[in-house]
């Protein structure tokens, strides 16, 4: 629903982390995507175009979505990677 009703794309939804999200102004701030190579494993990267970073309006459900997924989302150990940490999104690894 989330990817539906903002027009991310997959990489930079599974690249948010808790900083991402600013609920007081409703929006959902895209600067990084979370990429996956066979060889190098998980990594940040910049979106490719300058358009890439934004600010993406957050409805009141998709508001809505993602403080349930907070509110839902296991404790673990706090996975690094590139710098970023925090991420909304986890895997059984706990990586995006």
């Amino acid at each position: 629903m989330i990817l539906l009703k903002t027009g991310l794309r997959i990489s930079e939804l599974c690249g948010l982390t808790s900083q991402d999200i600013d609920f007081q102004n409703e929006v959902i701030h895209v600067n990084h995507q979370l990429l996956n190579n066979k060889e190098t494993g998980y990594y940040i990267e910049t979106p490719k175009t300058k358009s890439g970073v934004r600010d993406v309006p957050m409805s009141e459900e998709v508001k809505q979505a993602f403080e349930r997924i907070m509110a839902e989302r296991k404790k673990s150990e706090p996975i690094e990677i590139d710098g970023y940490s925090g991420f909304l999104f986890l895997n059984g690894k706990g990586y995006g």
